[in-house]
């Protein structure tokens, strides 16, 4: 690679991560939403920076310009996770649009740059789209969206017995857990469930690794199949760190609501086990937030019934 187009190409870079700080930065300090124009508009912007700085030789070798957004957006990432201004569950989620969209803006502002000859005025005041769109978001109120998510699992194993490891799933050892996903991206793992009465009124309390502590309210009750609860969390008990904000459970923009246990026996030998959650997601673009909700519940609803059925088979 020629010299001047290395430096070129490292302009862009480095613009870029500024660029993306900056307004992560803006929307840090004023925008009380997850943001639109932060996860699907700046991507975009993102993907044109390293041309602005290009000349139409430079930009006749296409690959580049479509893989250097990468190249910003993870180096962007890396810097938010050493800096703790985003965690590791949040980068993850947002990384797929990051990703796609800055080499569809790169992509598309070549070809612009390429037809005008050479001239980028109206790509450099495309940098202002995302403040545009933060403007008018910020007039926008997000919208609750519940949503409840089942998985099940069949177990070997007879009705009661199955019953009697639902009710209270205690102590559970690291070497009971297999690796999940939600284990990469930093979910903390379930330690104990422990049911004080059985009943209507009875309350099991939770504790997840990191300190986090909940309570799940049985308000339904039927012996031997099973049983519904109210999920109650005070967010305030759950250290600062080790949650970030936007995935914190009890938060602004999400939270658990309600989960139920449902045992039927498919034979007097083999069991099948229900375990749903109702949750809440509070954004302007539920769509996509379900789409990671329901991937991540799932997965960790694998993770305790996974417990169960080892217990039970054993």
């Amino acid at each position: 690679m020629k010299k001047s187009r290395f430096r070129t190409l490292l302009i862009g870079l480095t613009a870029g991560v500024a660029y993306a700080s900056l307004v992560m930065l803006l929307v840090t300090a004023t925008h009380k939403n997850v943001s639109i124009g932060y996860i699907f508009i700046m991507p975009m912007v993102l993907g044109a920076i390293p041309v602005l700085f290009s000349t139409q030789e430079q930009l006749k070798s296409y690959t580049t310009y479509l893989l250097l957004p990468w190249g910003i957006t993870l180096t962007f990432f890396f810097l938010c996770l050493i800096t703790g201004f985003e965690g590791m569950i949040c980068l993850v989620i947002i990384v797929a649009p990051f990703l796609v969209l800055g080499t569809l803006g790169g992509f598309i502002y070549r070809l612009v740059k390429l037809r005008n000859q050479g001239k980028g005025t109206k790509l450099y005041a495309s940098l202002l789209l995302p403040f545009l769109v933060l403007g008018i978001e910020s007039n926008v109120e997000p919208s609750n969206g519940i949503y409840t998510v089942t998985t099940t699992v069949e177990i070997q194993g007879s009705q009661a017995r199955v019953w009697e490891q639902v009710k209270n799933v205690k102590d559970i050892h690291p070497d009971e857990i297999a690796w999940h996903f939600v284990h990469f991206i930093g979910v903390p793992k379930p330690l104990t469930g422990e049911l004080d009465k059985e009943g209507i009124g009875g309350i099991r309390h939770i504790v997840w690794e990191k300190g986090i502590k909940f309570e799940e309210k049985i308000k339904t009750w039927e012996e031997g199949k099973g049983f519904s609860y109210d999920i109650d969390v005070d967010p305030e008990s759950i250290p600062p760190t080790t949650l970030d904000e936007h995935v914190m459970i009890g938060g602004r923009y999400f939270d658990v609501i309600e989960g139920s246990y449902q045992i039927d026996a498919l034979t007097p030998a083999i069991s099948l086990v229900t375990l749903t959650c109702t949750y809440r997601v509070t954004t302007t673009f539920n769509w996509y937030s379900k789409l990671w909700a329901d991937f991540i519940l799932d997965d960790f609803h694998e993770v305790i019934l996974g417990v169960i059925k080892n217990r039970c088979e054993r």
